[in-house]
């Protein structure tokens, strides 16, 4: 793996089937929509910047980088250290009477907990929701249902 930290430009998002250079009826009419490119007919109908492609991608480049860095410097059994430590703080459950699950240890862990995103704020429809009862919430949990 290279040591990239900026996602690569070849990555563009796309709505429609895989390019093909042409028609599939007649070959040798070009097919503009699905010709792809940053000029192509498709990227203008989807009206996407070039840079959104990166920006979806960026958390999940600099994981890698931040990995491959662990692993040169510390060797593979730090990666899988790090892995089995992500994947236990992301089972984390809490009832919803006490303030639901909450992915405050695995932020840390991926060193994103002194930021603050949409997601944190709104956290969807409060005045709806009605709080299940602990012991239920429980039961169902520990497939204690019968």
């Amino acid at each position: 793996m290279s040591l990239r930290f900026i996602p690569p430009a070849t990555s563009t998002p796309s709505t429609l089937p895989a390019p093909a250079a042409s028609a599939l009826s007649a070959t040798s009419i070009p097919d503009t929509l699905r010709a792809g490119g940053p000029t192509s007919l498709a990227s203008t109908l989807n009206s996407r910047h070039p840079l959104e492609a990166r920006l979806a991608q960026w958390d999940d480049t600099q994981e890698k980088l931040k990995m491959e860095n662990l692993r040169r410097m510390f060797g593979v059994q730090e990666v899988a250290r790090r892995g089995m430590e992500m994947k236990i703080a992301g089972s984390d459950w809490r009832p919803a009477q006490l303030g639901g699950p909450s992915n405050f240890h695995l932020d840390i862990l991926r060193g994103v907990d002194e930021r603050i995103e949409w997601e944190d704020v709104f956290k969807g429809n409060d005045n709806t929701f009605e709080m299940p009862d602990f012991h239920i919430e429980m039961e169902r949990k520990l497939k204690m249902n019968w």
